[in-house]
């Protein structure tokens, strides 16, 4: 079986897709099938990864550091060249249309929730329940089958009368991600006192992660008590940047590369923030519950945020606020608090349940038994 991914969402400051495209590349080494991943790159690029061939494919580029294929036609002429038993997209699904007429099967990983993510252009309402519309008939029915990270987009898209949609989470990685990693000196290399709380958010700096929310929640906390540590890029890292001169508990990090070091400011932090109002999983939640530290942020009904009780009900500053100081409390009273956070992430997210997920859907719509080599 070959298996060609195509998604504009992986390059140097990528986040899930990335990770779930690397962890395939590995997944599909053991399992001697052929893989091939298409991505966008500033120029034609054919390279080998473990039984992956990767083809970068000349591109122009997006806010935040992303890019988009110049031409679907050299998606075409990949696809001519590979002949895949499956196409998988991930995150995109404008271009599914034309690659339909091929009479390949097509499977679309719903990694973006595209419904509130055409909710934030500056239009009408109606144009863009009607681009969503758009993409529902148009790319998302032609597909074979859809994969969704969540319980919650699999209601949401079978609601709208879309068959074939199955359930497959992500995992996370529970020991590079884990609280052994802490490392106290950390805090002191930024002049981050030991009294106060390290606030922590991972993750792209732009309007739908809600960092303004993030820097309003950080102000409307009791300075004496909190630090906030922001890390990621995105178009918004100018915001951040000047918020951090004026508030003196502020501290902004750039993307991290290293899983390692990433692991460590995880561990090393005391709870997790997030403002964002819609994530399809949440695979940040994951990376920072494996590293012992509890979710503050919106309830978006997501198996991802484990501890419900630090959640904010309202998608207010203020709600958020509340949820921040209850973690606090859970904090100091709880010494096994970060040792249960991680062993609730261990037994339901891994990488082993997330492809035995997707082996059990490909297997459902008969590619494995069917189309083999």
């Amino acid at each position: 079986m070959k298996i060609m991914d195509i998604t504009p969402y992986y390059h140097s400051y990528s986040g899930g897709i990335r990770t779930y495209i690397d962890k395939k590349v590995e997944w599909i080494f053991e399992k001697e099938w052929e893989h091939v991943v298409v991505i966008p790159g500033k120029a034609y690029k054919k390279y080998q990864v473990k039984r992956t061939t990767f083809y970068e494919l000349p591109s122009f580029p997006l806010i935040g550091g992303y890019r988009f294929f110049r031409s679907l036609e050299n998606i075409e002429e990949v696809i001519r060249l590979e002949k895949p038993d499956l196409l998988e997209f991930s995150g995109t699904y404008l271009p599914i249309p034309f690659f339909k007429k091929k009479g390949i099967p097509i499977s679309v990983f719903y990694h973006a929730d595209a419904k509130r993510e055409l909710s934030l252009l500056p239009a009408p309402r109606k144009l863009w329940e009607g681009l969503f519309k758009l993409i529902v008939d148009k790319c998302l029915r032609v597909a074979e089958f859809i994969l969704v990270p969540s319980l919650k987009y699999k209601r949401e898209l079978e609601s709208f009368g879309l068959e074939n949609v199955h359930y497959v989470p992500l995992g996370v990685d529970t020991q590079t991600f884990h609280p052994s990693k802490r490392d106290d000196q950390f805090r002191h290399s930024f002049g981050i006192q030991d009294n106060k709380l390290l606030l922590l958010y991972v993750g792209r700096l732009s309007p739908e992660k809600g960092i303004n929310t993030l820097i309003k929640l950080l102000k409307g906390l009791d300075p004496s008590m909190f630090h906030m540590l922001i890390v990621g890029k995105g178009p918004l890292e100018f915001l951040v940047k000047a918020h951090q001169r004026k508030l003196s508990n502020l501290t902004y990090m750039p993307y991290i590369n290293s899983k390692e070091q990433l692991a460590k400011v995880y561990a090393s932090g005391d709870i997790f923030v997030s403002a964002s109002m819609f994530e399809t999983f949440g695979l940040a939640f994951l990376e920072a519950q494996s590293s012992g530290l509890p979710v503050c942020a919106f309830d978006l009904d997501l198996e991802t945020q484990i501890m419900k009780e630090t959640l904010a009900p309202n998608g207010d500053v203020d709600s958020l606020a509340e949820s921040v100081y209850k973690a606090s409390e859970l904090i100091r009273h709880n010494n096994y608090l970060r040792d249960y956070l991680h062993k609730k992430v261990k037994e339901s997210f891994s990488w082993e349940i997330t492809f035995k997920s997707l082996s059990k859907a490909y297997e459902s719509e008969g590619l494995i038994l069917s189309v083999g080599r």
